[in-house]
Order: structure tokens, then C-alpha cells, then sequence
């Protein structure tokens, strides 16, 4: 057999392998972590994939060999997978007056250098994340000083925001401009994560809305340490440090998929239209993801543009902060700033209820 030829007999091969392993991507939302949780880590790699066919697709279209079709073809079957990933809508409709924006956020507590640096002061609040033309800001990660919180006094007094829903100690918290006719605050046993929601009065019509924020994966610490020393694969402590995230990823993604499932038992009981925000800490190729969103619309497939990246920490390429809205919405943008001290990027959703 020719070099040549054996070369691309090997380059095809690690193609069907690579259209393989995202075949199994796209089956992770549709499993529990529960039931066998390393294809939930496949899901994980999905934005990888995606990259590794369309990087195959180039390649063998460059070799002028039909095999691009391979990659092609995988990349149309799960269609759905990369419109949660990349957003194709180029156009933005007005705005009517009856138009909600809304926006979630894991301000990281408002430090400068992560969980162990100093809170924003006074001072440096202004303009360090926008207050302009909200109606709804969602905030995961919300700092509880124990005297008092400027955090609460600066958004009320800059903002039309002038309702709350938030608990002293809490990490939740919901803002609006909007009267709140009830409202409850639900955490899990690390009191870190949970859910909250608020009836809001919008017109003379009542939406529910629903703050949420599920378990992290605790891996940023591990993640970091291998980035700055090297991952040197013939270090033992190297794959120690790999089996300790491996582990930490598998009781992670368990334990939001049994928190996924309470917050869904509580948007089945909804008496109103919902609207969600939140940070799953999960991408849209995960079980939390796919039984969170059903009978939902995700803000950014519906108008969203560019990638959908909203997590700026050491793992990159992630989308896991998301709008949703219910049936009785009709979304009419969506947008992902950025802000310098927080490793999640603030998602803005616009929806508006259908007459």
C-alpha cells in the first residue's frame, strides 16, 4: 500500500472515531449521570467535537476527498447540538414597550481575584456591571456581608430595581422593578446552591420567575494547579490530580441532575408563565440541561449570535448560564457581556408575553 494512501486510510479512521465518541455527546442529555455518568463527561467535550469535524472538514475538502461528508453529515444530524452552541440569528427585531429584559449573573461574589480576593468597595461598584434599561437581574453567587450590604443599597439606588428577593447569608438573589406578589428561596444542604423564585406583576398579568443555581464541579482549583505546573503524564501526581477532578466531576454531575430534577417538579407546579435564569454549571449536552429546558425556549437558540461561551475561568469554551422562557413568551433577543472580576460572563435575555 502506498504511504500516501496509508495515511489517509489512518486520517479516516481518527475521523469515524472522532464522529463516533460525539454520537455520544449528543446521547448524554438523554441519560442520567445517575445511571452511568462518564457519557455525561463526553457531553462536556461536545464544543471539542464540534471543532475536531468542522477542523475534518476543512482538511479533507482541502485533499479534495469526499470524506468531508463524514463530519458533515454528523454535524447536520445533531443540528440541535450546535444551534445550543452557535447562534445564527443576525438580525435583531425592534423592541415594543411591553418588552422584559432580563439578566443572570455569577457576580463571583463581586471579588477581584476570585473567591479568596477583596469585594468590589463603594467606589468601584460604579459601572462595574450594568444596572441600565433591566427590568429583571438573577444574581448566583451574591455576596452576604455580616454588617449590612452595599451590594443591595447600590443596585436600589441606581437602578429602577427596587424589589428583592434575597436572605441575609444567602447566595441567591433576584431584583426587579416589577411588584413581587410571593416568593420563596429554596437552598440545598451546602447552602451555596438552590433556587429561588418570585410572581411577578407585569401589566396586570402574574409570570413566575425562577432564579437557579446548581452544584459546581469543583474541579477550577485542580484544573488551575495542572495548568501552572505542567501536565506532565509521567508524573503520578499528575494522574492523581486527573482522578481527583474525574471524581469530583461524577459526584458533581449526580448531584445536579437529582437538584435538576427538584426544580423542574417546582416548574411543573407553576401556576403562571415562567421565566428562568440561571447557572446550570452545565452545558446544553448534559441530562440537567435537556429536563430543565423542555417546554422551554432557550434564549439563545431562539436569538442568539456567535458562540455561546459564558464562563471565563481556566475551562474554556463552556456555555452554562442561561435565559429560558415558556410558551407564553416570545424572545426577542439575547446577548453575553462581560465583566472583569467574575468568571461568568452576564447573559441578557429580552422576551416579551404573547397577547
Amino acid at each position: 500500500m502506498p504511504a500516501k494512501n496509508k495515511h489517509y486510510r489512518l486520517l479516516r479512521w481518527a475521523n469515524i472515531l472522532l464522529i463516533l465518541i460525539t454520537l455520544l455527546a449528543y446521547l448524554a442529555p438523554y441519560i442520567s449521570p445517575a445511571v452511568f455518568w462518564p457519557l455525561s463527561f463526553v457531553g462536556l467535550l461536545y464544543p471539542w467535537l464540534l471543532l475536531g469535524n468542522i477542523l475534518c472538514i476543512i482538511g479533507w475538502v482541502i485533499l479534495r476527498k469526499y470524506y468531508f461528508l463524514f463530519s458533515l453529515g454528523c454535524i447536520l444530524f445533531g443540528w440541535n447540538h450546535f444551534q445550543s452552541y452557535v447562534g445564527l440569528h443576525f438580525t435583531s427585531p425592534g423592541l415594543p414597550e411591553s418588552s422584559i429584559r432580563a439578566m443572570t449573573f455569577n457576580c463571583y461574589g463581586f471579588r477581584h481575584d476570585g473567591k479568596n480576593g477583596v469585594r468590589l468597595t463603594t467606589d468601584e461598584l460604579p459601572g462595574s456591571f450594568p444596572l441600565e434599561g433591566m427590568d429583571i437581574i438573577c444574581f448566583q453567587e451574591f455576596p452576604s456581608p455580616r454588617h449590612g450590604n452595599y451590594f443591595v443599597d447600590h443596585i436600589k439606588a441606581n437602578s429602577p430595581l427596587k424589589r428583592t428577593v434575597y436572605q441575609q447569608g444567602g447566595s441567591l438573589a433576584i431584583f426587579s422593578r416589577f411588584p413581587i406578589k410571593a416568593q420563596d428561596t429554596h437552598y440545598f444542604p451546602n447552602r451555596v446552591n438552590g433556587y429561588q423564585y418570585a410572581d411577578l406583576e407585569i401589566e396586570g398579568r402574574i409570570i413566575r420567575l425562577f432564579n437557579i443555581h446548581l452544584q459546581s464541579n469543583s474541579v477550577a482549583g485542580i484544573a488551575d494547579q495542572v495548568a501552572e505546573e505542567g501536565a506532565n503524564l509521567q508524573d503520578k501526581k499528575t494522574w492523581l490530580r486527573i482522578r481527583g477532578m474525574m471524581s469530583r466531576y461524577k459526584r458533581a454531575a449526580i448531584l445536579r441532575a437529582e437538584q435538576a430534577e427538584e426544580v423542574v417538579g417546582q416548574i411543573e407546579k407553576s401556576p403562571y408563565p415562567v421565566l428562568l435564569c440561571g447557572d446550570f454549571n452545565e452545558i446544553p449536552q448534559s441530562y440537567a440541561y435537556y429536563i430543565i429546558s423542555r417546554g422551554l425556549q432557550d434564549a439563545f437558540k431562539a436569538s442568539g449570535r456567535g458562540l455561546g461561551v459564558t464562563y471565563n475561568g481556566r475551562i474554556p469554551a463552556l456555555r452554562i448560564d442561561y435565559v429560558m422562557a415558556g410558551p407564553e413568551f416570545e424572545v426577542l433577543g439575547h446577548r453575553i457581556g462581560r465583566a472583569r472580576f467574575s468568571d461568568h460572563y452576564p447573559v441578557y435575555g429580552v422576551v416579551r408575553l404573547v397577547e
